[in-house]
């Protein structure tokens, strides 16, 4: 990561004044070509707020990442006219978010760093000094994740996400023992700075699964993590089907980056049965039958129509009988649903199988082109699944 950035002469800038760090704790939030989004001022002024309210505890740091918009401009003049709490970076050029991020820790002091999005509100923070009195007492920890929710939104595909957030928080707690969780997210997690820029160091520095590298390195370095629940990361998910499914070819994409670099890792964990690796090959199973599951059917229907009829139903029932299993095992983790509980579980099979789909053929299928266009051996994409 260090010598790519400087082979590009990235470098950062402070806009006014730089953060001191007599305080412990900075909330890093990137931000690249919002110029666009209607709601930059607004966002501005959240952010603004937010370092007013938390101005004795939490630096609040907006990063501009070399945005070729008016993002910047923008940014300096909001900044500039109202005075605000938070402090301001530039990075020039793009240095991709971690990139960004990583010249950020670089220039602070701060003992702990929360990674954050310019999206995504950020609520109970008056609860960090007690997570962080946690993390300083335990060396083996690298830092900590916030409860996501999603955030602001309506229709069928906010509400199946929002179902989808629920599962997934309950579902991560068979990590809470060993301490561990396949992702750390970009948008609320907390680090000890020290070991974020250890990381940084290792990071490939793509883009796609950046947050789930992170965490891998991390691990792989012998370090644990913890959930926090009393710190709510609220963030403004896709609207549409075609928006979800961009959004999750993404992040599966990251995935396949991630495992790719670290299935020495995986295949580790994998054997020594630790829950990294079982919930790895739980992903590949589930991903090799949504993928062929077109071809089941279509090969079915000529052996045995009846059979063929029978596989979605008891494809819909089994992932509807799961999310059920999970609201009666964690039901705090589904109060963000209220009375549509039971739509979001009606629903929830069907689009799910959806989405897995579209979005694990997109992902492989630019996994296999950017493997080809770097020259990667053909044994790399086989390492994935194999």
């Amino acid at each position: 990561m260090i010598k790519d950035l400087k082979q590009r002469a990235v470098n950062l800038k402070w806009i006014g004044p730089v953060p001191e760090g007599y305080k412990k704790v900075a909330l890093l939030i990137p931000l690249f070509n919002e110029d666009s989004n209607c709601n930059m001022e607004r966002r501005l002024s959240y952010f603004k707020g937010l370092a007013e309210k938390y101005r004795d505890e939490i630096d609040v740091i907006i990063i501009d990442d070399g945005s070729t918009d008016r993002s910047l401009q923008k940014l300096v003049t909001f900044f500039e006219l109202n005075q605000s709490a938070f402090f301001v970076a530039s990075v020039y050029p793009n240095a991709q978010k971690v990139g960004a991020l990583f010249l950020t820790t670089l220039s602070i002091t701060h003992e702990f760093v929360i990674l954050s999005d310019f999206d995504t509100d950020l609520d109970g923070l008056w609860n960090v000094g007690k997570s962080i009195e946690n993390l300083r007492r335990n060396p083996e920890l690298m830092g900590c994740y916030y409860r996501m929710v999603p955030y602001e939104g309506s229709g069928n595909i906010f509400l199946w996400q929002q179902l989808e957030y629920s599962c997934l928080r309950v579902f991560y707690r068979i990590h809470h023992k060993e301490q561990s969780v396949p992702v750390m997210p970009g948008a609320g997690s907390c680090y000890k700075r020290s070991v974020l820029n250890n990381i940084f160091v290792r990071h490939s520095g793509l883009r796609s699964g950046e947050d789930r590298e992170s965490t891998l390195i991390g691990l792989r370095g012998g370090y644990k993590t913890v959930y926090v629940d009393n710190i709510l990361i609220s963030t403004r998910p896709p609207l549409t089907l075609k928006a979800l499914v961009k959004q999750r070819i993404r992040w599966e994409l990251g995935y396949l980056e991630t495992f790719s670099k670290e299935r020495d890792y995986y295949l580790s964990e994998m054997r020594k049965m630790k829950k990294i690796g079982v919930r790895a090959v739980l992903d590949f199973l589930v991903i090799a039958f949504v993928l062929l599951l077109p071809i089941t059917l279509f090969a079915t229907a000529f052996i045995n129509p009846i059979v063929a009829l029978l596989i979605l139903p008891s494809i819909y029932i089994l992932n509807a009988l799961g999310c059920i299993i999970m609201i009666v095992t964690g039901p705090k983790e589904f109060s963000e649903l209220k009375g549509k509980k039971m739509k979001a579980v009606v629903m929830f099979p069907a689009i799910k199988l959806i989405v897995d789909y579209f979005s694990w053929f997109g992902a492989i299928r630019t996994f296999i082109r950017k493997s080809r266009k770097s020259r990667l051996k053909p044994a790399t994409l086989t390492g994935v699944f194999f």
